[in-house]
C-alpha cells in the first residue's frame, strides 16, 4: 500500500519534470505547418523577452553589420598583413600595415570553453583558420548537457561560417560572416547562419571580443552572444568572460572558461 501511494505521489513529478533541453529540442523541431496557435503565442512571447533583453545588443550589432556590409561594397582598405599571435614582440593586435620580418598571411587558433550554469552545463571547441588576412574559416562544435529527475539529456550544435574582415587595424578587428549550423540529437536539422564580432586590443597583454551568431532552425533560432576578456601570454590566450544562448524557446546564459591558442 505505501509502495503505490509513493508512486502515485511520484507520477506528477514525473510528468512534469521535462528539463530545459528537452524543451529546447522540441521547438527547435518544430515547424511552422505542425506548430500550433498556442505553441506559436509562447514562441512568440518569448522571443520578445529575448529581443527586449538583448535589444541594446542587437541593436548594436544591427549597426556594426551595416557599416561593415557598406564598406565591403563600396569601401576600400590598405592591405595588412598577419602578426604571428597579439602582442607579438613590438607589435600590438592581429594586423600590421604591409609586409615585415614579423608578418604571416595566414594563422589558425583553436579554442576550448567551459560553460557554467545551474541547471545546463556546456564544452564548446572553436577552430579559426584564416586563409589570407580578409578571409577565414570558423568551425564550432557545442556539447549541451542537463541532470533531471529521469536521468540526463544533451543537445549538440556545429556550424561552418565563412567570416570576411573588414576593420583590419593595430587596435581592432571586425568581421562579419555567413554559414550554417546543424543541431543534432532529436532535432537533426541544418539552418542558414550569420554572424558578427570584433576584437579590441586595448592594451597589452588585454583584449575585448564581443560577437553575435543566429541560426535559423525550423520556424525558430538559435542565438549567441559572448563577451569575453583575454589574457595573452604569447601563442597562449586565457579568457573568460559571459555567454548568452537563446536555444529555440529556452534560454541559457553563464560565465565560461577558456584558453585559445595560435599556430
Amino acid at each position: 500500500m505505501k509502495r503505490t501511494l509513493l508512486i502515485i505521489l511520484l507520477i506528477p513529478a514525473l510528468l512534469f519534470s521535462q528539463g530545459k533541453l528537452e524543451k529546447a529540442k522540441e521547438s527547435l523541431s518544430e515547424s511552422s505547418e505542425t506548430r500550433n496557435d498556442r505553441s506559436t503565442r509562447t514562441s512568440r512571447n518569448n522571443h520578445q523577452n529575448s529581443s527586449d533583453n538583448n535589444g541594446f545588443f542587437y541593436d548594436f550589432f544591427i549597426e556594426l553589420g551595416y557599416y561593415a556590409l557598406y564598406g565591403t561594397v563600396i569601401g576600400q582598405s590598405e592591405y595588412r598583413s598577419l602578426t604571428p599571435h597579439p602582442y607579438y614582440k613590438n607589435t600590438f593586435g592581429e594586423y600590421l600595415k604591409g609586409d615585415s620580418t614579423n608578418s604571416k598571411n595566414s594563422i589558425f587558433k583553436i579554442s576550448a570553453i567551459r560553460h557554467f550554469n545551474k541547471r545546463i552545463n556546456g564544452l564548446e571547441i572553436n577552430a579559426n583558420y584564416r586563409i589570407l588576412p580578409i578571409f577565414g574559416l570558423e568551425a564550432s562544435y557545442i556539447h549541451f548537457s542537463e541532470r533531471t529527475i529521469i536521468g540526463s539529456d544533451y543537445l549538440e550544435v556545429a556550424s561552418l561560417m565563412a567570416n570576411y574582415y573588414r576593420i583590419r587595424e593595430k587596435n581592432i578587428s571586425l568581421w562579419w560572416g555567413l554559414g550554417t549550423s546543424y543541431v543534432g540529437n532529436d532535432v537533426k536539422k541544418l539552418g542558414f547562419a550569420y554572424n558578427i564580432g570584433t576584437e579590441i586590443y586595448p592594451f597589452k597583454p588585454i583584449s575585448l571580443h564581443v560577437s553575435w551568431k543566429q541560426s535559423f532552425i525550423n520556424n525558430t533560432s538559435i542565438d549567441v552572444f559572448k563577451t569575453q576578456i583575454k589574457y595573452h601570454i604569447k601563442n597562449t590566450a586565457l579568457f573568460t568572460g559571459y555567454h548568452e544562448y537563446q536555444l529555440g524557446s529556452e534560454k541559457n546564459a553563464g560565465f565560461i572558461l577558456g584558453a585559445e591558442y595560435t599556430f
